[in-house]
């Protein structure tokens, strides 16, 4: 350990301050030891080896030397200086050199803030409840229907007769020719029940004959595929060639083999089973998100300034991204341009909030930037939940192992089909983006362990109360974020618990 002389400046609630002074004979005999051994491995023309003057060395090293050692002295000094202190800092410490000449004792400032004192309660008096949704047998019915109505074949329709909402039609698109809507616009078969990606040319279209021609108008989505015709409306002129009448819908088992399973039976099972994972998926997250306003609620202590700053700044980051890739949309329906892309991701739900807040105009939306607005105080609520269940694992040493972490990567590789490998060779190579994957896997472990704790009544809805329920909850669901990275969480066995 370096011989220095620290003294605390500042304690102010999670703030600390120290000067520290290492002597100018400490750093002048690491110094000359550095020349030392620069002359045993040093070669330079016209000198053998290890014959190099010293004055040499230290007139063409000297100073790339010294701040080597002045580096590597402070930050040996100043984890040091928090390590005996028992000082557990939020952010990386900042340092401010102040003297640092030759033949003068090195000075700097060593500032930080510390994360707070987190008790834990008593979890036994946190209530919560439970909704729970058996899948409704009416929706599971649909579904096959709905595949069964996908995969059915169809016939022509040999009759002269007007097209009804049950038949396809095949259409060439007549004129213009250019810009292309459809690909090349040639045998384009079009569903008229309205299922598709334009359900008003799937109206324009019913009630017409084999060989008749049409024009039609169609508005082309803000999104739509071809940029020259995204929010754009024309006309079209196309060509009936031919009606198809769908098969009869065969609910049977050769539905289920052409879907990849042996029988109807089995088809219908594995639609309800999907069904209620779904449902248990929304009730779970509900049940969450009722935690984490309750431990909200329940736990009040002092937040260091900078991990709210930063969640502050990734919200509003978030923020501005969406609002730009939103106002590019607006101007693609009202010019028929291509919307523009480059958004990092939707800002999460906000709360409500009272306070009287200043605002920024992002694109054409009006935002807090107060520090006493709504997204001040989501950045607060994160950054406390964040530390609240870091804390939790820590106590109770949670932790995700690597088998968990490397079941998730694959998970992960599956969503990009023909990348797999590149995709898992980044996730290893990169921890960063393990600790992205990882984070969120710890997350729900600590919400697992506390919902062990608390009281949990079930209540049994239907499905649509406890959808109607999820679109109607506006509070904040996850914590997953930058906050958890901030504070030093560990996910792996091999790297320990949280700190």
């Amino acid at each position: 350990m370096p011989d220095m002389q620290v003294t605390e400046t500042k304690v102010e609630d999670l703030s600390r301050e120290f000067k520290v002074t290492i002597p100018a004979a400490e750093i002048e005999q690491k110094f000359e030891q550095r020349l030392n051994k620069l002359v045993e491995s040093v070669r330079l023309p016209g000198f053998r080896p290890g014959k190099v003057p010293v004055t040499l060395l230290r007139k063409r090293y000297g100073d790339s030397l010294r701040g080597e050692i002045i580096e590597e002295t402070i930050n040996e000094s100043s984890k040091s200086v928090i390590t005996d202190r028992g000082l557990r800092p939020a952010l990386p410490p900042r340092v401010e050199l102040q003297v640092a000449a030759d033949s003068a004792d090195l000075e700097y400032t060593l500032a930080l803030e510390v994360l707070p004192e987190i008790e834990q309660p008593d979890f036994a008096q946190i209530a919560l409840e439970r909704l729970v949704v058996e899948p409704d047998e009416s929706q599971v019915t649909a579904t096959v229907e709905r595949l069964a109505n996908m995969v059915r074949g169809s016939q022509p329709v040999t009759e002269q007769r007007p097209a009804t909402v049950d038949d396809l039609i095949v259409v060439d698109v007549v004129a213009p020719a250019d810009p292309k809507p459809f690909g090349d616009g040639k045998s384009m078969t079009l569903p008229l029940d309205g299922d598709g990606p334009l359900p008003e040319l799937a109206a324009q279209l019913c009630g017409a004959e084999a060989g008749e021609t049409r024009v039609v108008t169609i508005t082309f989505p803000a999104d739509y595929g071809v940029a020259d015709l995204a929010g754009t409306t024309g006309e079209y002129e196309m060509l009936v060639k031919e009606l198809r009448q769908r098969d009869p819908l065969s609910l049977d088992d050769e539905l289920a083999k052409k879907l990849g399973v042996e029988s109807l039976e089995e088809l219908t099972k594995d639609i309800r089973e999907h069904h209620a994972q779904e449902l248990k998926t929304v009730s779970r997250a509900r049940l969450k998100r009722a935690l984490l306003d309750q431990l909200d609620k329940l736990y009040s202590f002092s937040l260091p300034k900078g991990l709210v700053e930063r969640e502050y700044e990734t919200i509003t980051r978030r923020l501005k991204a969406e609002d730009a890739t939103a106002s590019s949309a607006e101007t693609a329906d009202a010019v028929g341009t291509e919307p523009g892309a480059g958004a990092d991701g939707s800002v999460a739900e906000v709360e409500a909030s009272a306070g009287d807040a200043s605002v920024v105009t992002i694109g054409d939306t009006q935002h807090s930037q107060d520090p006493t607005g709504e997204y001040y105080e989501l950045a607060e609520r994160r950054v406390r939940l964040g530390l609240v269940l870091a804390e939790v694992g820590q106590r109770n040493n949670l932790r995700v192992t690597p088998e968990e972490i490397g079941k998730a990567m694959v998970a992960e590789a599956r969503r990009y089909p023909g990348q797999e490998k590149a995709v898992i060779d980044f996730l290893r190579n990169n921890a960063e983006a393990r600790e992205a994957i990882a984070a969120p896997l710890l997350e729900e472990k600590v919400v697992d362990f506390i919902l062990e704790m608390v009281k949990v009544e079930d209540r049994t809805v239907s499905a649509e109360d406890l959808l109607r329920a999820d679109d109607d909850d506006t509070t904040f669901a996850g914590v997953a974020s930058s906050s958890q990275g901030e504070v030093g969480m560990q996910t792996t066995e091999a790297d320990g618990d949280l700190r």
